[in-house]
């Protein structure tokens, strides 16, 4: 009975640090240093701060909306910096991926899937809101759309964890 928002609303995020999501760079900066690798992409990387900050001593590509790949390009210019395109290939392999709080922006989740599937990698780290401990049953947003305007869908961590698992071993 999940309602998803079916147009999407763009959420800026700039100028954001490490407000969010900061125990997802420190876990893919232990896999890094404990498996040894050298590669990193970060898809939906916003503002570029967390994967620059904990993560520069790799190789990393972010991958962004065109608004902001221009931005991140300007402000760290020695890295490298792609504008987010599911329908076309840019990346063959890496050794990370992280996929932070950004499938539940999209409208159609499958695509990002689909590209993800298209790269060779060793690591995929994924995070998501979980619906459950934002909402109860009986509250409105439970059942969708999103009370944040700027999220399309959002899942509990059991409908997340079998969302996901069609597509990838968890």
């Amino acid at each position: 009975p999940y309602r998803a928002r079916q147009q999407y609303c763009h959420h800026d995020d700039s100028l954001l640090k490490d407000e969010w999501q900061l125990e997802v760079y420190l876990h893919a900066l232990g896999l890094m240093k404990k498996h040894g690798f050298r590669s990193i992409v970060d898809i939906g990387c916003g503002s570029g701060y967390k994967l620059v900050m904990y993560l520069g001593e790799y190789e990393t590509i972010g991958q962004e909306l065109p608004v902001n790949v221009s931005i991140l390009r300007d402000k760290y210019p020695g890295r490298k910096w792609l504008i987010s395109d599911f329908a076309s290939n840019q990346l063959t392999s890496t050794d990370v991926i992280i996929c932070a709080d950004v499938i539940e922006h999209l409208v159609d989740p499958d695509e990002l899937l689909s590209y993800i599937r298209s790269i060779t990698f060793r690591y995929l780290i994924f995070s998501t809101p979980d619906r459950s401990l934002l909402y109860q049953p009986w509250n409105r947003g439970y059942w969708g759309p999103p009370e944040n305007p700027y999220h399309q869908r959002e899942w509990t961590f059991a409908e997340f964890e079998k969302y996901i698992a069609n597509h990838f071993d968890v």
